[in-house]
């Protein structure tokens, strides 16, 4: 090593000193920085930690939110979703199932009035005065499925009348019998008051909205289960129901004025029919129909009016039919409004004619007559031998159990000869 280089030496280590002093602080920053980056990535890791601990709460209340819920639900149930075709399948098919079995039972109780079967002519003539109907039967003419249509209606308007009677008259008795009178009236009074509750207090809650359908549907499900059985007694007893048993025996005697069954076990079965009748009929036109949301209800057609296949069936030629009219409604339409529009349930049953022109003289004097003509067959009869048995608490009709007690003395009178003014026809 030369001198030169030796007098260099103290200098070239001091600069590597300097250089070594310079990395080791920039070792130190390195340093410094990996543990503030550690200890940002810890502060991460925490923080991270507590919003999956937040997020597991909030999963946890959700999840118990949800089941509170799922209470309510299932205390309200559905009480929005009864459309006939979207909505709640279920309910409307049975409703419309139970609708066609009460159309085949309505229709085997009134009969064929063909076989073995006689037709009070004049008073079958009255029925059709009654309802406006411009076909003429006469003996040798009767139109029988006119007839039939006009005796199917006149039933059905019977029975519901009525059961209308029975609701307004009686629902302040606290009879046993009168038990579904009651609850209509009280269900109806709370669902005003829940009503009343939803549009006078302030709140914004689905709760108190669906509160008065629902208990509608609840009460109405209920009736339309139980209302008009038999009635429970003492020791496992039971009676049966005095409105079912007095007005299906009544509606016997009505229906044997307008024909009269000559065959005895043709007779039996008919009658026996009648109790089934009126209480099916009850429980869809009364208990059935206020399930629907909104509720559903039925309409008549009434004589003359135009044939529309929307909302009837019958028996026409669709080339024909914009010359037809209604000549008598047999079975109501069962419906319900709806935003969309008409929600038809089953359509009306109707008997048509081709559509005849009449006069201003001709329409008045039908008014006229319908109202001046005699219905023996009142249904205010009905209501006068019902009140008469109520004073009974027992829940006893006070009648005979033999439904062919009304047609004592059908078989006497049902030989081939037939009474005056009757069409007969036998096998």
């Amino acid at each position: 090593m030369t001198s030169r280089e030796i007098q260099k030496e103290p200098e070239r280590n001091k600069r590597l000193d300097d250089e070594n002093v310079d990395l080791k602080m920039k070792q130190k920053e390195y340093e410094n920085g990996v543990n503030s980056y550690c200890n940002h990535c810890t502060e991460l890791e925490q923080q991270l930690e507590e919003i999956k601990s937040q997020n597991q709460s909030l999963k946890q209340k959700n999840k118990n939110l949800e089941a509170e819920a799922s209470k309510y639900q299932s205390a309200l149930g559905i009480a929005t979703n009864f459309d006939l075709n979207v909505d709640d399948q279920g309910d409307s098919v049975k409703l419309n199932k139970d609708i066609l079995e009460l159309h085949d039972t309505l229709e085997n109780y009134v009969t064929n009035l063909k076989p073995k079967i006689n037709v009070n002519i004049n008073e079958a003539k009255k029925l059709l005065n009654k309802y406006g109907c411009q076909t003429n039967i006469s003996e040798e003419e009767p139109n029988k499925p006119l007839i039939k249509a006009v005796l199917q209606r006149h039933v059905l308007e019977e029975i519901l009348t009525q059961a209308n009677y029975f609701f307004m008259n009686f629902k302040y008795s606290n009879k046993d019998h009168h038990l579904e009178s009651e609850i209509v009236d009280r269900a109806t009074y709370l669902t005003g008051l829940m009503e009343k509750l939803y549009n006078n207090r302030l709140g914004n809650d689905e709760i108190t909205r669906l509160i008065p359908i629902r208990l509608r549907q609840q009460v109405y499900t209920a009736l339309g289960t139980r209302g008009f059985n038999d009635i429970k007694k003492p020791l496992n007893n039971y009676s049966k129901h005095n409105f079912i048993d007095i007005i299906s025996k009544r509606m016997n005697k009505i229906m044997n004025q307008f024909r009269r069954i000559k065959d005895n076990e043709k007779r039996k079965y008919v009658n026996s029919l009648a109790k089934d009748l009126v209480r099916n009929a009850v429980k869809i036109f009364y208990f059935r129909l206020p399930i629907q949301e909104p509720k559903a209800e039925y309409r008549w057609f009434e004589n003359d009016e135009k044939v529309n296949k929307s909302y009837m069936k019958g028996s026409w030629n669709d080339d024909d039919i914009k010359n037809l009219v209604v000549e008598v409604c047999a079975f109501p339409m069962i419906c319900r409004q709806h935003p969309d529009g008409l929600k038809v349930f089953t359509p009306a049953k109707v008997f048509t004619r081709r559509y005849k022109k009449r006069n201003l003289i001709g329409k008045f004097t039908d008014k006229i007559r319908k109202k001046l003509t005699p219905n023996d067959n009142s249904v205010l009869s009905l209501q006068g031998d019902y009140g008469s048995n109520d004073s009974d608490d027992s829940g006893e009709s006070g009648q005979s159990d033999d439904d062919d007690s009304d047609d004592s003395d059908d078989s006497d009178n049902s030989d081939d000869s037939g009474d005056s003014g009757n069409s007969n026809e036998s096998n």
